[in-house]
Parts: C-alpha cells; sequence; structure tokens
C-alpha cells in the first residue's frame, strides 16, 4: 500500500465520528444514536444505581446530594458509569440545580478524559502499525471492558480502511475478547455490535471476573493458535492492593506467553497524589493510587522482557508494553 494512500485513507476514516461521538446524555440518562435508532445504555438516577459499599463522611453525604457525578462516583467507583459521565462533561441537575454538578466535573473530568483519549489514541497508533506495516490480523483482549468501546472502533476502523483500500490487505479479521463483571455493559455491547452491524461473530464476551477468567484459564483456548495480542487493562491498579494486582499482571504475562508474535500491553494507571488523595478521603470514595516508584517496579519486574513507553498528565500515566523480539 503505498503511503500516500494509506495516509490519505487514514486521514479521511480517523476524522470520522469515533465511537464515543455517538453517544450523548439527557435527563440524567445516557444515550446512543446513530442513523435514527437509539439505545439508552444507563440510568444515572439514583434509583437505578447500585447502593453505595463505602461509607461516606459528612462531606461526601452533601456533595453526593448536589452532584449527580459524585453520586455516581460514590456508587460505582471505577466503572464506565464514571468514565463516559466525565467524557461528555453534560451537567445533571441536583438540589441546587447544575452548579455543583458542573463544578466537580471541572476537578475531575479533565484526568479521567485525558486517561481514557490517551488509551484510545495508543490502540489506534497500534492499529495503524497492524494495517500499514505488520499487515496481520491480531487479538484484543479488553479487561474490564465495559461497553467494550475500543474493540468496536478497533472495528469501524479495520471496516473503514478496508471499504476506502480495495486492493490492498487490511487486516479485519481480529478478535475480540470482552471481559467484565458487568453483564448490563456486556450487553450493551452485544446491542451495539448489532446496531453498527459488525461481525459479532469476532467479538466474545465475558460476564466474569478477570481472576476466574484466569483461574478457569479460559485463555488457553482463546489464544491457541493465535499469533498477536494486544491488551488493554484499565482502571485496577487504584482499587486493588499490590499483592492482587501482583496477580493480574502476571496473569496477564502468562496469556501473552501463548502468543509467538506481537504482544502490545496498555496500563493505564493514576499515581498518588496527595492532593487528590486528601479529596478522596474527605468524602470517603475508597480510591487508593499507588507510588510511582512502586508501580515502576511492579510491570518492570513481571515484564522484564518488554520494552516500555509512557504518557503522563494529571497525575495518570498510560503505559505501553511491547515485547522485545528476541523473547
Amino acid at each position: 500500500m503505498k503511503n500516500t494512500e494509506f495516509n490519505k485513507s487514514w486521514e479521511t476514516v480517523t476524522k470520522e465520528k469515533s465511537i464515543w461521538e455517538y453517544m450523548y446524555i439527557k435527563d440524567h440518562s445516557l444515550y446512543f444514536e446513530k442513523d435514527d435508532n437509539t439505545i439508552k445504555l444507563t440510568s444515572y438516577k439514583t434509583k437505578d444505581l447500585p447502593k453505595r459499599t463505602s461509607k461516606l463522611t459528612i462531606a461526601g453525604n452533601i456533595l453526593v446530594n448536589l452532584s449527580t457525578l459524585g453520586n455516581i462516583m460514590s456508587r460505582c467507583p471505577g466503572t464506565e458509569e464514571v468514565t463516559l459521565y466525565s467524557l461528555l462533561s453534560t451537567p445533571q441537575s441536583g438540589f441546587f440545580g447544575t452548579s455543583f454538578d458542573a463544578k466537580l466535573l471541572r476537578i475531575v473530568a479533565p484526568p479521567i478524559t485525558w486517561r481514557r483519549v490517551a488509551v484510545e489514541s495508543t490502540i489506534r497508533y497500534t492499529l495503524k502499525k497492524y494495517i500499514s506495516d505488520y499487515k496481520e490480523p491480531f487479538v484484543f483482549m479488553d479487561i474490564g471492558s465495559g461497553c467494550g468501546f475500543d474493540g468496536l472502533e478497533i472495528n469501524r476502523i479495520a471496516d473503514r480502511m478496508q471499504d476506502l483500500c480495495k486492493e490492498q490487505y487490511v487486516p479485519t479479521d481480529n478478535e475480540i475478547i470482552n471481559i467484565d463483571i458487568s453483564s448490563k455493559w456486556l450487553h450493551n455491547n452485544e446491542l451495539l455490535c448489532d446496531l453498527l452491524g459488525k461481525k459479532n461473530s469476532n467479538t466474545k464476551r465475558y460476564n466474569i471476573s478477570i481472576f476466574d477468567y484466569l483461574e478457569q484459564k479460559l485463555y488457553e483456548q482463546d489464544c491457541k493458535g493465535k499469533k498477536n495480542l494486544i491488551v488493554s487493562c484499565n482502571g485496577f491498579a487504584e482499587f486493588l492492593d499490590d499483592e492482587t494486582l501482583t496477580k493480574l499482571y502476571m496473569g496477564i504475562r502468562k496469556i501473552a506467553g501463548i502468543f509467538t508474535g506481537r504482544v502490545h500491553i496498555i496500563l493505564p494507571f493514576s499515581i498518588k497524589d496527595d492532593y487528590q488523595q486528601k479529596i478522596a478521603d474527605k468524602i470517603g470514595f475508597g480510591y487508593r493510587a499507588k507510588p510511582r516508584l512502586l508501580m515502576e517496579n511492579l510491570i518492570g519486574n513481571i515484564f522484564p522482557q518488554y520494552y516500555q513507553s509512557f504518557e503522563e498528565k494529571y497525575s495518570q500515566i498510560v503505559m505501553t508494553l511491547e515485547r522485545k523480539s528476541d523473547f
């Protein structure tokens, strides 16, 4: 594929609306709309949210009554609900209008949005290499996938590139594996696959924890005979203790060992920030980011045969590991 032809097609596809741009929030609910088809993905009303698992402080109780985002964060920490509400940043009314929600969004949304966009950009960059240089299919494993938007976006880009580059090989026979404990969001992923006309046959969904997936060794059947792997593992480091996080990363390393070709692992995480932790403690949110050195040593010790690169902003890091060719 000539570089000029590829670059022109890539620019066209990446300027088109991404999967995330079809969503909007209205009346405390999140919707996905495309071609006059609308799917309600979730409700942000208190009656539709899960019960809180942590005890809030007095300040925290006041906040969640004044801010929809605060209420969501207290009931669904580290979930798709929080990410998408922050990403769309559409304040919803509370007891005193939208002002408190808007104020909290100005504090909370920038780091969450930056991290989400950085993950998206990293996946897109890796996908571009597969299409333009490697010309090989891959397995994309999304751990804690939520609605599986990254897999949907991979399919969108690959299919559109195939449309525009008909005379060239574009790997569209990739496999998507979404793992999440939320049956609601996995069902939403299935609905969106149908709506978008994507091949449901290339997407597997596991409504279990990643630890059950590892313990049951389901990856052995999923990954047997496959060559290339991209893993995204988002949102665990802030909520797991050191021992459990180590177990998770070692499990990912074990999965990667099955693959004989290229392996890319995307690990977004927060690093400890005294100001952010002070706010979390004041409100009563169960948020515990780890020190930078601890995370660097943990990842370096578990993945010694990988090159590391990362982006950082707002005390957020999106790290990419690429396995060395002489592993």
